[in-house]
């Protein structure tokens, strides 16, 4: 590879533009000491594409190209550099030893040395690696339930289905009661009115039994039908609600950053028997806290991690006149924003909206809609598992899971 610091404009054009490859590749092929990020940033300043190919690009882009190439060696050559930190909330994404530009949407910090952002960079990368690790096995547990209560789900809807013949019978029933005494004997069917309807319909008969006997047997199924039903409508209930839960888990695992997250969904799964507390195991101190965030206008803006700190946040920290945001009909935090009495801005809402956004299961999509109301109108069902709650009246706002512009003061 040739030395970066050396190519002049006729190097970098022979060197460069000569290979069938794309322009991003190229440059890192060619030069030392360049890296893919650094061949992408040098791209993203040209404001050329870095996967297309080399013959797709003007004279007029090239030597753009170049100048930003000549631009940002010079900078090196003088010892101008920007040791730099990217971030995606508190996980880091990608450093340099230049200003990285592309990634616009996340948060950059920048340290005193390249030595400094090294050390903490990968002790930062350590821990998510680490809590990603740890993680395993909890989601392989929701996930394993999960797919179990879902099968159950299914098979129930379709008993539940089954069920819906039951009044039919009923009718038969009463009808064979009704119009039944005109009857020959041997008879296998019974036309007559539907007083229901208004219309004529044909009752199966079985000729061995008598019209009072074919009447209670169409009794029997109704009630028989009925009493499924009506259990099958709680299982279903329960079931569903199960299903809930344990994507609110799911999510959960999703947002947590540290150990002390970890421990306190393992507490919830315990709590709830999917999985069994270790005989000498006792239950750990956690000192994991919500989110803290701080709004463009000065409001503070609280994010519960699981399910535990959602219903602490909603029913214990925040009081009548507080908002309180969730994305609409999918998991998520619950978020909080303290008025203190005040009026939020709009500025304010929309941020909080974002969080409530980001911390959902709906956070890769573009937008996600978002329900907020004063604390005062939500409410928690009695026996409802934590982090449950319904409204009635709510406002609806539309929100993009982007928060790099909020500021994270921390946990709270």
């Amino acid at each position: 590879k040739e030395n970066p610091l050396e190519a002049t404009q006729e190097s970098f054009f022979e060197s460069v533009y000569s290979k069938p490859i794309s322009t991003m590749k190229s440059i890192y092929t060619t030069y030392k000491g360049i890296s893919p990020v650094i061949a992408s940033e040098l791209c993203f300043r040209a404001s050329i594409d870095g996967d297309c190919s080399i013959a797709a690009l003007s004279e007029e882009e090239k030597l753009h190209l170049f100048h930003h190439f000549s631009w940002m060696m010079e900078d090196i050559k003088e010892g101008r550099f920007f040791p730099n930190i990217i971030k995606n909330g508190k996980e880091p994404i990608d450093f340099a030893a230049v200003q990285l530009n592309q990634y616009s949407d996340y948060t950059l910090t920048k340290y005193a040395s390249i030595s400094e952002v090294l050390e903490t960079f990968y002790a930062a990368k350590n821990i998510y690696t680490r809590i990603r690790q740890k993680s395993v096995d909890l989601r392989k547990v929701v996930n394993t339930i999960l797919e179990r209560s879902r099968k159950k789900y299914d098979l129930q809807l379709k008993q539940l289905k089954d069920t819906e013949k039951r009044e039919k019978y009923k009718v038969y029933g009463e009808l064979i009661h009704t119009y039944g005494y005109g009857l020959e004997e041997g008879a296998k069917k019974l036309e007559a009115l539907n007083y229901y309807t208004n219309e004529i319909i044909t009752i199966p008969l079985d000729a061995q039994l008598t019209p009072q006997e074919n009447a209670q047997k169409y009794f029997d199924k109704y009630n028989k039908l009925k009493r499924t039903y009506e259990a099958l409508s709680e299982l279903t209930k329960e079931t569903q609600e199960e299903i809930l839960h344990l994507e609110s888990i799911s999510t959960s695992l999703d947002i947590a950053v540290s150990e002390d997250d970890l421990t306190q969904i393992k507490e919830e799964l315990i709590q709830f028997g999917y999985i069994k507390r270790k005989s000498t195991g006792k239950k750990q101190k956690v000192k994991s806290k919500p989110f803290h965030y701080i709004s463009s206008d000065g409001f503070h803006i609280y994010v519960g991690k699981n399910n535990y700190q959602n219903e602490e946040l909603t029913f214990k920290f925040a009081v009548g006149n507080d908002w309180w945001f969730h994305a609409k009909g999918i998991p998520g935090s619950h978020v909080v924003v303290k008025t203190n009495g005040e009026e939020l801005p709009d500025r304010t809402f929309e941020e909080a909206g974002r969080l409530a956004a980001y911390y959902s299961k709906g956070r890769e999509n573009d937008k996600v809609e978002i329900d907020y109301l004063e604390k005062k109108h939500v409410k928690k069902p009695n026996g409802s598992k934590p982090g449950f709650v319904v409204y009635y009246t709510n406002y609806s706002l539309v929100a993009s899971p982007d928060i790099t512009k909020i500021q994270l003061i921390g946990e709270s």
